[in-house]
């Protein structure tokens, strides 16, 4: 048994702890005396009775601990904090032992099968196998265990362990999701939305997002954002893409939150508010979201939902440019290519301008070349300068055009 104290969320060790506490092992009761009482101090994680109900067994299993001597002042301390509905940050993790769980395993049991694959998954107590991870999966799998569904449509879907195989994903993905399983309800959205193992089907995809979205998975949700907003097999509807939007983005979800601060830049399906669009692009740009960044770049200097500053567009304009977003790249060559700027730089101006040109940005290119044509923060250079010209002048730039002849009538 292995047995160790980690940081982390109460629910997801709720398991952990429940199958551990049915332990006729002594020391496990002794452990679990501290870890329910750890579990229990997490307040608002679970209703009333249920924290009542692990506050009860944790008594139960401190006297057995104080009986021993091993009711230690950490204990006693975790203890108060259960009842002062104090939050505390340590909580006990267990991983079941291995022979007593493959016992069970080839057995039958289909837990502890899909227990074992686990354990195989992660070389917790036996060594690493994905072989054996989804021989165990399988087994469970096709007694129906749910989550062995989900996770053996993973292996296929990814060849994990397996030839990979995007039929057989979806075959074990519909399973699980004929068991009302979120995450495997979107993936079989996924997967019709995108011809992946299936004939694709809009409607198909839309019916699984609905399930998985209905359940509050948050990339379902999005998008259903997205299908409602573009009138993909459905009507298109605005409120009821903003309604999608807003319940993954309230979730943390990033590109819905960037994707919501359109919504309420334009008004699309909601009053117009640039203070609520500042909002949302915000909690996607500090997420890392390049195209927020921008938008939130572009907010600051124009001071849209927010006071005016140059510093702070500057600032996200960059953090959008380094990440290779040509209009973010573009921008930053016009803010340091100006005069009256007490940041302008042309040597700047010119890097970001290249930047945004050499991802095909038409306006940048134009730049590019004029700066090779003025040597203005590069070397003056015709060929450089014909070179951007012509890139700009094929898509549509006349004015880059009329530069290139005069460029060339000059030479001849």
């Amino acid at each position: 048994m292995q047995l160790k104290f980690i940081d982390g969320n109460a629910p997801s060790n709720y398991s952990a702890l429940s199958s551990s506490m049915d332990s006729k092992l002594s020391q496990n009761k002794i452990i679990n005396g501290k870890a329910y009482i750890l579990l229990g101090s997490f307040e608002k994680t679970y209703p009333l009775v249920r924290r009542i109900w692990i506050g009860i067994r944790a008594f139960c299993n401190s006297l057995f601990s104080l009986k021993v001597g091993l009711f230690s002042e950490s204990v006693r301390e975790d203890w108060k904090s259960f009842w002062n509905g104090k939050k505390c940050k340590i909580i006990y993790s267990s991983s079941p032992p291995f022979l007593p769980t493959k016992n069970l395993a080839d057995q039958g049991d289909t837990k502890a099968q899909y227990k074992l694959g686990l354990m195989y998954d992660e070389g917790c107590g036996v060594t690493q196998s994905k072989q054996e991870t989804f021989k165990y999966f399988k087994l469970a799998a096709d007694q129906g265990h749910v989550m062995a569904e989900y996770s053996l449509g993973a292996m296929y879907d990814e060849g994990c362990g397996v030839t990979q195989s995007k039929q057989e994903a979806f075959k074990y993905f519909k399973f699980a999701a004929d068991q009302g399983d979120a995450t495997a309800q979107y993936k079989l959205g996924a997967m019709y939305d995108e011809g992946s193992g299936v004939t694709r089907s809009e409607q198909e995809a839309f019916k699984y997002f609905k399930l998985a979205a209905d359940q509050g998975h948050a990339t379902a949700q999005y998008k259903l954002g997205i299908i409602y907003g573009y009138g993909r097999c459905v009507t298109n509807s605005e409120q009821e893409a903003f309604k999608y939007y807003k319940l993954a983005a309230d979730q943390g979800h990033v590109m819905a939150q960037y994707s919501l601060g359109l919504t309420y830049a334009y008004g699309w399906g909601v009053k117009q508010s640039k203070q609520e669009a500042f909002k949302y692009f915000k909690l996607a740009a500090d997420q890392g979201h390049a195209k927020a960044q921008y938008q939130l770049g572009d907010t600051y200097k124009n001071g849209r939902g927010v006071k005016r500053s140059k510093q702070e567009a500057i600032k996200y304009y960059k953090l959008a440019a380094d990440q290779g977003y040509a209009d973010a790249q573009y921008y930053l060559g016009i803010i340091y290519d100006k005069k009256r700027d007490a940041i302008q730089s042309k040597q700047e101006a010119f890097k970001y301008f290249k930047l945004a040109a050499d991802q095909g940005h038409a306006d940048a290119q134009y730049f590019v070349g004029m700066m090779y044509q003025k040597g203005r923060g590069v070397s003056p250079s015709e060929e450089g300068a014909i070179k951007y010209y012509k890139l700009a002048a094929k898509q549509g730039d006349t004015m880059a055009a009329s530069k290139i002849n005069s460029i060339i009538s000059r030479q001849n």
